[in-house]
């Protein structure tokens, strides 16, 4: 428990120490969702894996297993997929070698949604209101809108009340900040000369920010977000008096039983800025740092021993590495690169395990994207998603027979992209043993 709070109180301050967000900011946010919602455009995913060291991670495992991995690996390499969008409907597409394999579009209308796919190619799924409240965990009919994207709406008044607490917190720990100290730190490849320490214990900012979430808690405006999160499906219990219990655990907890903190903010002459976050127990050590160096974001995260996180980059290009440590002597390294223009987007990660290749993920965007499927409802018989509960039901049987088919189809294709996917199926089928003849 004090790990994951040492981790959690860490990203809290250094997210905290690099923008506060301004009512205004908010409302062109909310303004920002729909838009983004409903923008179209196409995301293809590749991904290639490094044969040597799939075969010897699943032949410590499995020493069957390890006897497909060739096959596996050879599909895996071989598969493409590709989700587009053009603003209102949207596709998924399995490919082969280039070579389509399954689809599937989802078709939006007014009060439903369909979907149509090669795997059943003979039925249109149909999802309602009701079915979609119903999945999400909310009551039949409760999303309004139709089929959109959450919007949670707020009065002025609200917003400014829900932010009045917080903007008063972050006067608050600004108060804390001491006299500048000239130092030479030197950080990312620069040296920063001013040292800005924020003068306060673990326990006395829990009992700053504590109080400041609880008047959040009791505004109208957060009970009226709560209850329009509920209309989606999202039940979130959080109240007053759940928080007035972690005040009065804090209260009677000593310093001492508390991760020890040391925050400050950096800078130079030259405008590079870090606020730093260093959070340390007996079990463990959390270092943050957050700001800006040369004009580049820099956010690094190193949880001792078992994780560590570094990002780097602008508005073209952002740079990822990221290494997890298990308990059981895994690591997993994580390289990335991401890059963004008028064009699109494209982003590589290469993965290690144990310093051996595991494999490489690439992803690349294309805006305004345009469906590759002509999907109708002609010929297909509508089957609503509510019927097929039923496991026994004459509809569901229908339906599973369609799959069937559509599955033997979708199988013969891929047996002529790809011969070793069907070594792979005779790999996988159960051996059946005959009987001694007599």
């Amino acid at each position: 428990m004090k790990k994951l709070f040492a981790l959690m109180l860490a990203l809290m301050l250094a997210l905290a120490g690099v923008s506060a967000v301004s009512a205004e900011d908010a409302a062109a946010a909310e303004t920002a969702v729909p838009e983004a919602a409903a923008s179209s455009g196409t995301i293809h995913l590749k991904i290639s894996l490094n044969a040597d060291t799939v075969t010897g991670l699943a032949g410590a495992a499995d020493e069957n297993a390890a006897k497909m991995i060739p096959a596996i690996v050879d599909l895996v390499n071989n598969l493409g997929i590709s989700m587009t969008s053009d603003g209102k409907d949207a596709e998924l597409i399995l490919s082969l070698k280039d070579e389509p394999m399954i689809d599937l579009g989802v078709l939006k209308e007014e009060s439903r949604m369909l979907l149509l796919s090669s795997l059943f190619p003979n039925t249109a799924l149909v999802i309602d209101q009701a079915a979609m409240a119903g999945m999400a965990g909310g009551e039949a009919g409760a999303a309004p809108g139709g089929f959109t994207m959450p919007q949670i709406s707020l009065s002025e008044e609200q917003t400014s009340a829900m932010m009045a607490p917080m903007t008063k917190l972050m006067q608050d720990l600004q108060a804390k900040i001491g006299e500048p100290e000239a130092v030479e730190e030197a950080m990312y490849g620069t040296t920063f000369t001013v040292k800005l320490p924020i003068n306060m214990t673990t326990k006395e900012m829990l009992q700053m920010v504590l109080p400041a979430v609880k008047e959040v808690v009791s505004q109208e405006g957060f009970a009226s977000v709560m209850e329009q999160m509920k209309a989606y499906g999202m039940n979130v219990s959080f109240s007053a008096e759940t928080i007035d219990q972690k005040i009065d655990e804090l209260n009677n907890t000593k310093d001492e039983d508390l991760p020890a903190m040391d925050l400050a903010i950096y800078s130079n002459e030259a405008g590079d800025s870090m606020f730093v976050v260093l959070v340390t127990s007996k079990e463990q050590n959390v270092a943050v740092h957050s700001g800006a160096v040369a004009g580049q974001t820099v956010v690094e995260v190193d949880v001792q021993d078992q994780f560590h996180l570094l990002m780097q980059g602008g508005e073209d290009k952002t740079t990822l590495n990221m290494r997890i440590a298990q308990q059981e002597g895994l690591v997993i390294d994580i390289d990335g690169e991401f890059k963004a223009a008028a064009e699109g987007f494209s982003a590589v990660f290469n993965v290690k395990v144990n310093d051996a290749e595991l494999g490489t993920v690439t992803l690349d965007g294309t805006p305004g994207g345009v469906l590759s499927g002509s999907y109708t409802t002609e010929g297909k018989k509508e089957v609503s998603i509510a019927d097929l509960q039923d496991q026994k039901s004459e509809k569901m049987q229908a339906f599973m027979t369609d799959i069937q088919m559509g599955l033997m189809t979708v199988m013969g294709k891929a047996a002529a992209a790809l011969p070793s996917f069907m070594t792979l199926m005779q790999q996988m089928m159960p051996k059946t043993e005959t009987a001694p003849q007599t």
